[in-house]
């Protein structure tokens, strides 16, 4: 039994002890995380559609930019304009156009202005670039916070497995005694059995939690992309960051709430509205007009006097393109982006709102498992004593088979409670950095 207060005050008293620590980040808990940022197949779809929004950014610049084509063409025309004409006193039959027609040049255009509308496209595929960037980011964000929960429920797991492996000794221990002392007729068979009944519940809660600890493990490893993560350093990990530098504090949510700019999920539907405000002016600018130069060189046939023969030609010019009438299909567009951007803005609010939301509800679940961890600190010291008392009684032989289960009971229940609390106010930690838009450990 002494063996048994011992582990479980190093397990347990561990983590309060270096609760005024600093929350490290385990060497361990950083490679998984790169892994996974690494291997997450989410994380590459979404990394492809970046690059896809970075090339339509070039593609809008484009259009300012010259255009410059090779073209050909041959056209077999009958009939063809003729006229007979008395030439230096010969009646002649002239041919204005040649029945076989040539014409290869190379054209150029050119926009030369049209009043921002290239500007605004590629300031609109910028801005649906930077919402997939922060799509991005919000994943990045969730897979590190999830794969360090997933790292400390596996320090939890463990660790909760060695508590248990503890009263599984301690029981069979008793087991033994009790048998010892039934046949020297201090005992009924009663307290015996009901001892081993004791000892079975106690293997099928560590056959329940080593369950739940490969549970763990698989979901890490879907994570990570790694079949064999390492994870040896998580029950230790645990105990020096159950707490952080101070016991978990809630996060208030009167003054100054600067702390929730970042955010992420407010970020994006930020960049959301400032998307829906470059569709409004892309829709404003689309009835604009366009100049632009049009230029051509090359050679064709059908000049007189010699028609069949080609000849080196330049064209030059410019074009305005003016729309007038659409079917008010600009002004439409226009009202739905509209529309779109005030869905956009109360997106805003409701993010906000549930952010703040969120938050006080975490905070309520910090107070409890404070309050209720603080509670366990005294029923953690009253059980051990109570134990002690019934270890001196049980070998005076003056105390029954239930008093002492009672009283290893009572520690198990006190011990797992605090270290579950323990393990509930780190995700409660987590789960406020992520809110706050915090990264999981500097880069």
């Amino acid at each position: 039994m002494k063996s048994t207060i011992s582990i479980i005050i190093f397990l347990l008293g561990a983590g309060v002890a270096q609760a005024q620590q600093p929350t490290p980040v385990s060497d361990n808990l950083r490679a998984l995380v790169q892994q996974a940022n690494t291997n997450y197949p989410v994380l590459k779809q979404q990394q492809q559609q970046i690059q896809a929004g970075e090339l339509r950014s070039d593609i809008a610049r484009a259009g300012l930019r010259p255009n410059v084509s090779g073209n050909a063409s041959y056209q077999y025309l009958n009939p063809v304009a003729k006229a007979t004409l008395p030439v230096d006193g010969v009646t002649r039959t002239l041919q204005f156009q040649p029945n076989h027609n040539v014409n290869a040049y190379v054209g150029i255009g050119q926009t030369i202005y049209d009043w921002g509308r290239t500007n605004a496209a590629v300031k609109q595929a910028d801005d649906n670039t930077q919402v997939l960037r922060r799509t991005q980011e919000i994943t990045q964000q969730t897979l590190a916070y999830q794969v360090a929960a997933t790292y400390y429920g596996i320090g939890f797991l463990r660790q909760s497995l060695a508590v248990q492996d503890s009263v599984i000794k301690t029981a069979g221990a008793n087991v033994q005694l009790l048998a010892a002392r039934l046949q020297n007729g201090d005992a009924l068979q009663y307290d015996v059995l009901t001892q081993q009944v004791r000892v079975k519940a106690a293997q099928n809660r560590k056959i329940e939690i080593q369950n739940q600890l490969e549970r763990q493990l698989a979901q890490l490893q879907y994570l990570t992309g790694n079949v064999n993560p390492d994870v040896s350093q998580a029950t230790g990990q645990f105990n020096l960051e159950a707490t952080g530098s101070s016991p978990t504090q809630p996060y208030s949510l009167t003054g100054d709430v600067s702390g929730l700019a970042g955010n992420k999920d407010v970020l994006l539907a930020q960049d959301r509205v400032r998307q829906a405000e470059t569709d409004i002016t892309v829709n404003n600018l689309a009835g604009r007009p366009s100049l632009s130069f049009t230029g051509s060189a090359g050679y064709r046939n059908g000049y007189l006097p010699e028609i069949n023969t080609p000849k080196f030609n330049v064209a030059a010019g410019v074009a305005l393109t003016v729309p007038i009438y659409s079917g008010k299909r600009y002004q439409l567009q226009n009202q739905a982006a509209q529309l779109n951007l005030n869905a956009s803005r109360y997106a805003v609010e409701n993010a906000n709102a549930q952010l703040r939301q969120t938050i006080a509800q975490l905070n309520a679940d910090i107070r409890s498992n404070q309050t209720r961890l603080a509670n366990l600190e005294t029923q953690v010291l009253q059980s051990r004593q109570a134990l002690q008392i019934a270890n001196a009684r049980l070998r005076n032989g003056v105390i029954t088979n239930v008093e002492l289960q009672s009283a290893e009971t009572g520690v198990e229940e006190a011990e797992l409670g605090r270290l579950t609390f323990q393990y509930q106010l780190l995700l409660n930690q987590l789960e406020l950095k992520r809110l706050l838009g915090e990264p999981l450990f500097q880069q």
